[in-house]
C-alpha cells in the first residue's frame, strides 16, 4: 500500500513549499502534501475530470487546508504561472498523459525544483492500470528525458510501484533535489 507521508517524508516536502500534483484524483498526495507544507506553503491539485475537480474542493473545504488550491486542467494546458513550483509530482499518471500534460508540468518547475514520478511497476499486481501501458522505470526515464528531466534518484514504494525524483537536465551539478 502507498503511504503519502513517506513519500513527501523521502522527498524531504518542506514547510512553506510550493507543490503541484497534476492528475491528483481524490486528493490522496495533495492533502498529506499540505498538511506537510503547512500554512506558510500551497499545494495545487490539478486535475482535468470535472468530477475529482468537485470532490478535492469539497474535501478541501472539510479538512480545513486553505493551502490547498483546487485547479482544473485540460491535457494541453496547467492554467499556473511557469516556476511556480518547488515540487512537481504524477503519481500513476504517467501512462494516461500526452506529452502535452508532461511538458506542462516540467514548466511549472522553479529552477532547482523537483519533479517526482510515481508510477506503477510493469508487471502483474492485484491493482491498476493494464499491463501493456505501463511504463518500466527505464521507459518512464526515457519519456521525461523527452521532456528535459533526468533522474537523480529512484527507489521502490510498497510492493507495487516506484518513485524517480527527477530534475532538469540544464541544472547545474550540487543543485540535486
Amino acid at each position: 500500500m502507498l503511504d503519502p507521508d513517506a513519500l513527501w517524508k523521502e522527498v524531504e516536502l518542506l514547510p512553506g513549499s510550493v507543490v503541484v500534483d497534476v492528475g491528483a484524483g481524490t486528493g490522496f498526495f495533495a492533502f498529506p502534501a499540505a498538511r506537510r507544507v503547512g500554512p506558510a506553503g500551497k499545494v495545487y491539485a490539478v486535475d482535468v475530470s470535472k468530477d475529482l475537480v468537485g470532490l478535492l474542493e469539497e474535501r478541501r473545504t472539510k479538512a480545513h487546508l486553505p493551502q490547498v488550491e483546487v485547479v482544473a486542467s485540460t491535457p494541453e494546458r496547467i492554467p499556473l504561472p511557469s516556476g511556480v513550483a518547488d515540487m512537481v509530482l504524477m503519481a500513476t499518471v504517467l501512462h494516461d498523459v500526452p506529452k502535452e500534460t508532461v511538458a506542462e508540468a516540467v514548466r511549472l518547475l522553479r529552477p532547482g525544483g523537483c519533479f517526482v514520478n510515481l508510477d506503477w511497476e510493469k508487471r502483474e499486481t492485484p491493482g491498476g492500470p493494464p499491463l501493456e501501458i505501463r511504463h518500466t522505470p527505464e521507459e518512464a526515464a526515457e519519456r521525461l528525458a523527452a521532456a528535459g528531466l533526468k533522474v537523480v534518484r529512484a527507489w521502490k514504494a510498497g510492493p507495487h510501484h516506484y518513485v524517480q525524483l527527477l530534475r532538469r537536465k540544464e541544472e547545474p551539478p550540487g543543485s540535486e533535489c
